[in-house]
């Protein structure tokens, strides 16, 4: 019968079953009792509950506000229309991503070029490019835009910037609403 409340407790309560077992609790009567003492000692010892455990949420969604036409080689596009912004790292007037907290983080982004044009973009982290994307509405028949996608994911410290440049120079264009750039926290 002890094992079986003791497999049992293992499976509820992990490592804390040890802890307890090395504290002299010897009953459920005794654990309830002292519950309180047992979770403020966890605390500070930093453990906690991974059940309990509350993630920080990050995360942002925007898309071009209007046509971007002949910008400059290196400019930041921006994506003015934001439609999520949790944890505020998303500038839309800059169109740059400033890292809340450290840790890892995904980022795509979406390209969409009228017909007859070309757009190719590079993710940067704190101005170093990590990834790329090209869009080219030149080649095939007909009117049809054509879109293009790139994803990443990154290990950033608290206050890194990850943005979307323009990569190359001539004659581009970016459709609005259609083009979009997301990124959240893992």
């Amino acid at each position: 019968m002890s094992f079986l409340f003791v497999s049992k407790f293992e499976k509820l309560y992990g490592a804390g079953l040890f802890f307890l077992l090395l504290l002299g609790v010897s009953g459920i009567d005794d654990f309830i009792a002292n519950y309180d003492k047992y979770h403020s000692v966890c605390k500070k010892m930093v453990y906690q509950d991974k059940q309990c455990e509350e993630k920080e949420v990050i995360a942002f969604h925007a898309r071009l506000s209007t046509n971007m036409r002949n910008i400059k080689d290196k400019d930041v596009v921006v994506f003015g229309t934001v439609t999520l912004n949790t944890g505020k790292g998303y500038n839309p007037t800059t169109g740059k991503f400033t890292a809340p907290s450290r840790g890892h983080y995904s980022f795509t982004w979406t390209i969409a070029t009228d017909a007859g044009y070309m757009f190719s973009t590079q993710l940067v982290i704190n101005g170093n490019p990590v990834s790329y994307n090209h869009v080219n509405g030149k080649t095939g028949s007909g009117n049809n835009y054509e879109t293009g996608s790139s994803t990443v994911i990154l290990k950033m410290e608290k206050n890194d910037v990850v943005s979307i440049l323009l990569h190359d120079a001539g004659v581009f264009v970016a459709r609005p609403d259609w083009s979009s750039f997301s990124g959240f926290k893992l």
